[in-house]
């Protein structure tokens, strides 16, 4: 009996030292972008994420990191391979903001050195595109066809208003009409 409950003492915290190992661990930032975070362990099939922000505060462009584990991610393309990265864009005030995030699945493989080369390269093309006043593509698609539609219904208003003016000069026209049709025909009853 007392070799059995060891067995199973020893099973139980085997298991328990296993399950702690095959979590993932992940650098997080649990106060918010920039902040300093500390290590979370990620839920089954879990990732670790390592994101660069930028956007525009009161006509100021800024840059902000973020760091978490994340246990769903965007869709990626066939044949990726670890790590890859995603480019999100969220329209809103002063031009909306950009992020850029790679994703990794190796214990606290989201340090603050992970793909640093990539990030910098994005944040310099994408503040540099910001500074020159180019639109994310999105924008612009967003701007046009807020155009095109003000538009149809500017056009379909007119229109509107078209008819109205012109059905008042064909009533006008057609009582002209009646009453010179009128007026000849009491003349002719009167011949």
């Amino acid at each position: 009996m007392k070799c059995s409950t060891s067995l199973l003492l020893i099973f139980l915290y085997l298991t328990a030292l296993a399950e702690l190992s095959w979590s993932l661990k992940c650098y997080s930032d649990h106060a918010g972008p920039n902040s300093a975070g500390g290590v979370e362990e990620c839920d089954d099939n879990g990732v670790c994420s390592s994101s660069r922000i930028v956007f525009r505060e009161e006509g100021v462009l800024r840059t902000a990191a973020s760091r978490h584990c994340l246990s769903r991610t965007p869709d990626r393309t066939f044949g990726s391979e670890w790590p890859w990265c995603h480019e999100e864009w969220a329209g809103g005030d002063e031009g909306g903001m950009e992020v850029f995030t790679c994703y990794c699945r190796d214990d606290l493989c989201n340090e603050n050195t992970f793909l640093l080369p990539k990030f910098n390269e994005w944040i310099s093309v994408t503040r540099a595109r910001l500074k020159s006043g180019t639109s994310h593509p999105l924008d612009i698609v967003i701007n046009i066809a807020t155009v095109v539609v003000g538009g149809f219904f500017l056009l379909i208003v007119l229109s509107q208003i078209w008819k109205l003016i012109k059905g008042k000069k064909t009533e006008k026209e057609d009582d002209e009409d009646t009453e010179e049709n009128e007026e000849e025909e009491k003349h002719e009853k009167a011949e």
